[in-house]
Parts: C-alpha cells; structure tokens; sequence
C-alpha cells in the first residue's frame, strides 16, 4: 500500500471530480511549494478556514508535459495565438460593416443577423468541441475549426445575397467556437498547470487586442475597397495558420485512441445527445438575442422556442444517463467549483459587454463624440481586461494561488459600476471616462483565474469538456449582455424622452429621430438638447443600476 501511495506522489496523480487531495497529493517544487504549504499548514492550524482544494490542486503535476524544449512550446503556442486574433478581430470587424452590408442588399432590416447567425452558431458548436477533441485529437478539431473558418469567411466575401452571407456567417461562428477554446485546451496539455494562467492571459491579450482593432481594420477596408475585401483579407492568414499549426503542433497522441479505428471514433460519439444539446441552446441564444428587440416576448416564436428548449433539455438529461460517453456530462454541473467559476464568468462578461455597448453611445450623446471618438472612450476598459489579465497570470505563475484574483475582480467590477454611476452627467470628462478601467481590470482577472481554477478543479480527462463549456457561459453573457442591456437602455430611453418632449408638437418626430440616429442628437440645437440629453444620461444610469443589482443579488 505504501509503495502504491508513493507511485502515486511520484507521478502528481489528479484527483477525480470531487475527491479530496490528500497527504499523497504532490505540490509544486521549489519556491511555489514553499509557499503553498506555508499557507495550507497556516490554515489547517487555525482551523478558521476550509483549505482550498482547488488551489491545492493548482499545485499538482509540475512535470512538463514536453512537446520539446520550452522554446518550442513558446513557439508553438504563439504561431497558436495568430488564429485567435484572427477570430476576434472579425467579431468586432463586422459591427462597422453589416450596415454597408444590409444597404447593398437593400435589406437593412436583417442587418442584425450578420451579427447574430454568428454567435448563435458559435454557441451551439462550443460544447461539442471538448468531447469531439477527446475522440479525434486537439489538433484535428483546431484544424477542423479553421477550416471551417476560412469556408465560411470566403462565402460571406463572395455572398450574392443576404441570405447567402448570414448563412457563410454561421459557418464561421462554427468556426470560430473552436479556434480560441482549443487554443486553452491544447495550453493544458502542453505546459504545467501553474504556468497555464500565464499563457492563457496571452490569449486574452490577443483576444482584445483583435476586439479593438477590429472595427478600425473593418471601417477601413469597407471605405478603401469594400466590404467584400473585409472578409476575403482574412481568408490568407487562415490558410497560413493552417499550414504552421500542421508542421509547428506536436502533440503526444494518446496510445488507446492511435489503436481506435475511424468506425470505433465515430461510434463514440453521442448523435442524439449532441443534438437535443444543440436544440437546447439554440433555443436559448435565440431567445435571449431576440426576446425584446426583435421579436415581443409574448410572441408565438419566443413561447414555441421556450417549450422546444424546455423539452430539449429534459431529453438531453435523459439521454446523458444511458450513453457511456455523453458530449457533456451533467456530473459536471454537480461539481461546486466547475459551476461556481461558470456563474462568475456569466455574469462578469454579462455585466461588461452592456457596458462597452452602452458607453459609446453615451459619450456621443452628452460631448458630442464623433464615432470614432467614441470607441476610444473604450481604451480605458480594453486596457484593464489587458493588465487584469497579464498581472493575474502573472501571480498565479509566482504563487500557485488563484482564488484571491476570483474573489477581488467582483469588488473591482462593483467599484467600477459606482465610479459611473456617481460621476458621469452632461459634462464627462476624459479623467472621469477612467471610471471603465476596474471593470475591463476585472474581466481581465476573471478571464484567467477561472480557467486555472476550472482546469485544476475537475479530472485531467474532463478538462475540454469543462474548458468548452466555460467558453459557452463567455458566449452566452455576450448575447446577454447585448441583448439585455439594450433593451432596458431602448425602453428606458423611450419612456424619458416621452416626458421631456410633452407637449411639444413634434414629439413624435424628434422621438423617432432622437431613437434612431444618433447624429440628430449631436447636432441638434443647444435648447433641445437641453432636453434630450439628460434622458441619455437618465438611461445609461438606469442600466448601470440594473448591472448593479444584478452583481450584487
């Protein structure tokens, strides 16, 4: 028995979901173990405090898991970071040209599904990426997912109608579900579980990196060659992350799936499940991108679309409990520490997203900001979720510790929330736009802390599954907070303007104006800005409140 517990030491074994590390459980060497036992010990003799079993765990498995030389694994990983940017950039690329898009169409009323097709196909592809890279491999399903990429930017580039390109939309959402949740997978496998925080902040770098330039890049090529050309640019870069991730990933195959024939692969994975999975959050996504906005949430389609999510799910949960290997195991969802890092990235990234969508508009209405201008209000924010990210990683790195950055990014993000709410009015400043700056610093803390928490927290062979369903949780508080954010700045902004304006004869047209260019505002006279103003700034604190609220309880 004690050789076996010894063996055991020897080799960092990993718990299994929810069994508790014991005396047998290995640390980090050196210094990061000095210090981690230091803190455990410290605990344990006080017995004030539970030990955190997940930041015990951080601590396991220090043994590199080599694909080379360290070199080489910087290497790889940065040739890894090209698609990443890539993806990102086309995100927020298409918010400064599916307006040209619709116009050319003349279709401007489904403008908005250039966005949407997107992100409902990014999540329902997202869960499926874990399992189906268990099956086939990391670099296959990264492969896959830049193909799928490239398919789907060409044919929105080449698109002969609307149609056509929110269709080729939806393939690159499919796409892009993959190309920056395998990147985090394929970092777990590639390097110590305590240097994961690190590079992965790496990928958040990239990922706001290409956010902010984006649009920039977007405008551009809209302007100088058209839009087509925003989309067939990228088409190269694909093709040469391609090409580099084939000769430059070099990763260990697992014996028992090298034995596996491609009938006994494909035999592994669960169809139906994937299926009521796939209906079950598409019906989701599709409520929460329209309920609203789009459509009334009374309507017919939002109340068949809650019946078909409804019953999706429970077939799914049933479905789950007979099939040897499911595309996500609901187990998971029983684990504490798995769930509690989804609702912290949830309801950060919900809480975030509404305000980035919110804060351009309100700088173009109280300063008069041009739109340009506007977006640079932005910087502050982009420029936190960057350090939160780096400096986060960067601690977990030095300490193996990463509940502290979990439980400080809440604080920061409510600090950031009263900042705007208690000093922007009429007259902003460009000191007081800083207020944006603990809320991106949060994001930034959130985005690497839980993923080393979610990655040490459950089984080594349950890591993909939990890294794509966090992926999912990130995508799901994009439509939220897009979706939720705007419809309580849209009604509440409704009801304002409809007090200041009684009375007036042209209510009604300068309500329409006012909802619906941005540009009527800015240059409107100083007596009825006098008037529309205040119910900007009215609305943006109502939705701030209603963040708030939402942080707090």
């Amino acid at each position: 028995m004690l050789g076996e517990q010894d063996e055991d030491s020897r080799r960092g074994r990993r718990p299994a979901v929810g069994e508790e590390p014991d005396e047998t459980t290995s640390l980090l060497p050196q210094a990061s173990e000095s210090r981690l036992c230091k803190t455990l010990s410290r605990v344990r003799e006080q017995e004030s405090l539970p030990v955190d079993n997940a930041d015990a765990e951080l601590a396991k498995d220090d043994k590199a898991k080599d694909p080379g030389t360290s070199t080489d694994v910087y290497a790889t990983i940065s040739v890894l970071l090209l698609g990443v940017f890539i993806s990102q950039t086309d995100q927020s690329l298409v918010l400064a040209t599916y307006g040209k898009i619709a116009s050319d169409f003349d279709d401007f009323s489904s403008g908005s599904w250039l966005m949407s097709a997107y992100m409902l196909a990014q999540c329902v592809a997202q869960p499926l990426y874990g399992k189906l890279s268990d099956i086939y491999g990391r670099k296959s399903c990264l492969q896959a997912s830049y193909a799928l990429f490239a398919i789907g930017t060409a044919g929105s580039g080449f698109g002969q109608s609307m149609g056509a390109v929110i269709a080729a939309r939806a393939i690159q959402g499919a796409g892009g579900a993959g190309m920056v949740s395998m990147v985090s997978i394929i970092i777990t496998d590639l390097v110590p579980m305590h240097e994961v925080a690190s590079l992965r902040s790496y990928v958040n770098v990239l990922q706001t990196t290409g956010r902010s330039c984006g649009g920039v890049i977007g405008g551009f090529l809209t302007q100088t060659l058209g839009w087509r050309w925003a989309f067939l640019i990228q088409v190269p870069p694909i093709l040469v992350a391609i090409v580099l991730v084939q000769v430059k990933l070099h990763l260990t195959p697992n014996p028992n799936d090298v034995r596996r024939s491609k009938w006994e692969k494909l035999k592994r994975i669960d169809f139906i499940g994937a299926f009521f999975l796939c209906s079950t959050i598409l019906s989701m996504c599709f409520i929460l991108d329209t309920g609203g906005q789009k459509l009334p949430w009374n309507s017919p389609a939002i109340k068949i679309l809650g019946a078909v999510g409804i019953v999706s799910a429970a077939a799914y949960a049933i479905s789950a409990r007979f099939v040897p290997e499911p595309i996500f195991p609901l187990r998971l969802l029983a684990h504490y520490t798995l769930v509690t890092n989804y609702l912290i990235i949830i309801l950060q990234v919900t809480v975030q997203i509404s305000l980035i969508m919110s804060v351009p508009i309100f700088f173009q209405a109280t300063v008069r900001a041009s739109t340009a201008a506007a977006g640079a209000y932005l910087i502050p924010a982009f420029a936190g979720n960057t350090l939160g990210g780096l400096m986060t990683g960067y601690w977990i790195k030095k300490t193996g510790l990463f509940k502290a950055p979990t439980v400080v990014a809440p604080v920061l993000a409510v600090l950031g929330m009263l900042l705007c709410l208690l000093t922007w009015d009429e007259h902003t400043s460009v000191l007081k736009s800083l207020a944006i700056f603990p809320g991106g610093f949060a994001t930034g803390m959130v985005a690497s802390s839980t993923f080393v928490g979610l990655a040490a927290g459950v089984d080594e062979k349950d890591i993909a599954m939990a890294a794509s369903g966090m992926y999912l949780f990130y995508n799901l508080g994009s439509i939220a907070g897009v979706s939720g954010g705007s419809a309580v700045f849209e009604a509440s902004l409704k009801s304002s303007l409809a007090k200041v304006l009684e009375g007036r004869s042209d209510m009604e047209e300068v309500m329409r104006r006012a909802l619906g260019d941005l540009s009527f505002v800015r240059d409107a006279s100083d007596e009825l800005r006098h008037l529309l103003v205040p119910a900007y700034v009215y609305s943006f604190h109502r939705v701030n409140r209603k963040r708030l609220l939402l942080y707090l309880f």
